[in-house]
């Protein structure tokens, strides 16, 4: 079966009320005829993806190192105050000092960081994703050699990052088991660790305070998770260029 050149047939005019998505692919068509790629273009091309791959490994080292530095900050904090429990009983030094490094260790900038470099890796794959659109303008045959998305909507992303099969669920799962959500959740056991030992210090019955830590758990929790959300905003603010031909499964 012979190769499909997409963007010849998003130009095509479809009978019927207009679609969205085929009026800003015919849009991006047009543009292409009217700006032709010229020799140089695959070169060109090739370098600003190399750039583009260049910054994705940047801000992810960095993610792994903001990650290390608040896990072995914390680690260190927790070894002190076992340390300590252990040579005075868990008496009210440990709770002070648990008091005084427990809100110190708080990864509340790691996290935030995370979440942009999140969002800075949505983008890097959007742009990526242009680029091989380019790559299948220059060379239309190339279409069934290429595994990753060439689209820069919502499903070409998707189709980027979940190889074995995209789907909009399992990019759910990712948002649930990426490092962001991990440091929320050691985020949200500190704070209810935090509200269970101001509730004991406040003499407060047992049952007060674990209910004070689930709910401090849980409200840190889903307020972190809901700031994570943002990173879909691309999708939402940005008019796809290329985006994905309605027709496809």
């Amino acid at each position: 079966m012979e190769p499909t050149d997409h963007d010849t047939m998003r130009a095509r005019p479809t009978s019927g009320a207009p679609n969205t998505a085929d009026s800003a692919a015919t849009l991006a068509a047009d543009a292409t005829s009217e700006h032709p790629l010229g020799p140089h273009a695959a070169q060109i091309l090739g370098t600003e993806h190399w750039s583009l791959l260049a910054a994705r490994s940047l801000i992810w080292n960095e993610a792994q190192s903001r990650a290390t530095v608040f896990l072995t900050v914390l680690s260190a904090s927790i070894i002190a105050l076992a340390l300590l429990a252990d040579a005075t009983g868990f008496g009210a030094q440990t709770t002070t000092l648990a008091l005084t490094l427990l809100p110190q260790a708080y990864g509340l900038a790691a996290y935030a960081r995370l979440v942009q470099i999140n969002t800075e890796e949505f983008q890097l794959v959007l742009a990526m994703n242009r680029l091989r659109h380019a790559y299948l303008t220059i060379e239309p045959g190339l279409e069934r050699y290429l595994t990753t998305g060439h689209n820069d909507d919502e499903r070409g992303v998707i189709a980027t990052y979940m190889l074995h099969g995209p789907s909009l669920p399992w990019l759910w799962v990712h948002f649930l088991v990426n490092t962001p959500t991990i440091v929320a959740t050691v985020d949200a056991a500190l704070a209810a660790a935090i509200v269970v030992l101001v509730l004991q210090v406040a003499e407060a019955p047992r049952a007060v305070a674990v209910a004070g830590g689930a709910a401090a758990f849980l409200t840190v929790w889903g307020v972190l998770f809901r700031l994570q959300l943002h990173t879909l905003r691309p999708f939402r603010d940005t008019t796809p260029r290329f985006p994905t031909p309605p027709d496809l499964p």
